[in-house]
């Protein structure tokens, strides 16, 4: 993949970001600088939100920076950079690697069938989606927050009547944000989210999007998931170290 569809990506995925802040209960500040996008989320329990990504090779001590800045207050960024960027960098730096967080790329196709057990989503989207996830508390709430947005798309799996996984989508100009997937526990292992996938593309396409993204764990069978539709995997580490103690707070607000 072309690193302008890398870019293209990560931003669309920072809009649909910059949504879920705005719509969710908490202090959020997303916003970017100097082509470097970053993500704050003050709750410690949606720590995993708070990152710097969108960063190359030009944008790299630029990203390091930002994550020094006085706005983070207590939080420990975390930076997502490609492999292969900045290792000894960060490493000089004081940051340890943490994990990875690859994107899912893929060109959507002109053409693809939709499926003929997948709905539109009534109201209880969130609880499906949540019921699949398995989660509560901030990490809950956020969720249902961001999945109440008239922008976010909400798709069910049916089967007997019922839904059995639930997925959305969001578009970003000529791109489409695949976020937001499970399955209820007893029907996973069935080919439940290579459906839905399936036909968030179709959608995607009668939409007129060009490029879809999605996130998935490294290793994941979201990951397995996505390569077999046709996705590219760009992969990303995530790097993190501890913020000085007395760093300045962070101000309130979504910016």
């Amino acid at each position: 993949m072309s690193s302008v569809e890398v870019r293209a990506a990560e931003v669309a995925l920072h809009r649909r970001a910059a949504w879920a802040c705005a719509a969710a209960p908490g202090r959020f500040r997303v916003w970017e600088h100097v082509g470097v996008l970053a993500v704050l989320a003050e709750d410690p329990a949606l720590g995993f939100l708070s990152s710097v990504s969108g960063v190359g090779p030009d944008t790299l001590p630029e990203a390091i920076r930002l994550a020094d800045a006085p706005v983070w207050g207590t939080v420990a960024p975390t930076l997502v950079v490609p492999v292969g960027l900045g290792g000894a960098a960060l490493s000089g730096a004081g940051f340890t690697r943490v994990g990875q967080r690859p994107l899912a790329i893929a060109p959507v196709p002109a053409s693809t069938a939709p499926e003929s057990d997948v709905v539109a989503a009534d109201g209880s989207f969130a609880d499906v989606l949540l019921a699949g996830y398995e989660v509560d508390g901030p990490v809950a709430a956020f969720i249902r927050a961001e999945h109440r947005l008239a922008t976010v798309r909400g798709l069910f799996l049916m089967r007997a009547g019922s839904p059995i996984a639930a997925a959305a989508m969001s578009l970003h100009g000529d791109v489409a944000v695949l976020g937001g997937a499970s399955t209820l526990r007893e029907h996973r292992g069935r080919g439940a989210q290579t459906r839905l996938l399936r036909h968030r593309l179709h959608l995607a396409a009668e939409a007129g999007a060009t490029l879809a993204v999605a996130t998935a764990a490294a290793g994941s069978a979201s990951a397995a998931n996505l390569r077999a539709a046709g996705f590219a995997l760009h992969e990303r580490l995530a790097w993190r170290r501890p913020r000085t103690p007395g760093s300045t707070p962070a101000p309130g607000g979504r910016g």
